[in-house]
């Protein structure tokens, strides 16, 4: 459980994630440079279109398609509890004459 990890845990997975997303960044930067365009460069033009107004929208839009899920999942959640019929009590078997 989460409410049982003790700090070491907790640091290890943090330099895993870390060490994780360096090597994405290092290899986004070699595939920059392997289509002949400088990181740094790419980065500011990437930074520059991506203003505030952007980040609300990219949030927002998040958020409607996280709303959009969670809705699916309760039609879905509704679906299966009464497409299948409930177990009932066993049957007694018949008597014989």
């Amino acid at each position: 459980m989460a409410g049982q990890d003790n700090p070491q845990d907790i640091v290890a997975r943090a330099q895993a994630l870390i060490d994780e997303v360096q090597g994405q960044l290092a290899a986004a930067d070699e595939f920059y440079r392997s289509q002949g365009l400088d990181p740094e460069k790419v980065r500011s033009v990437l930074d520059a279109q991506l203003d505030l107004k952007g980040i609300e929208a990219a949030q927002k839009a998040f958020q409607e398609d996280m709303a959009a899920v969670e809705q699916d999942v309760k039609e879905e959640q509704a679906r299966a509890s009464f497409a299948a019929p409930g177990a009932g009590a066993a049957r007694r078997p018949r008597s014989m004459i």
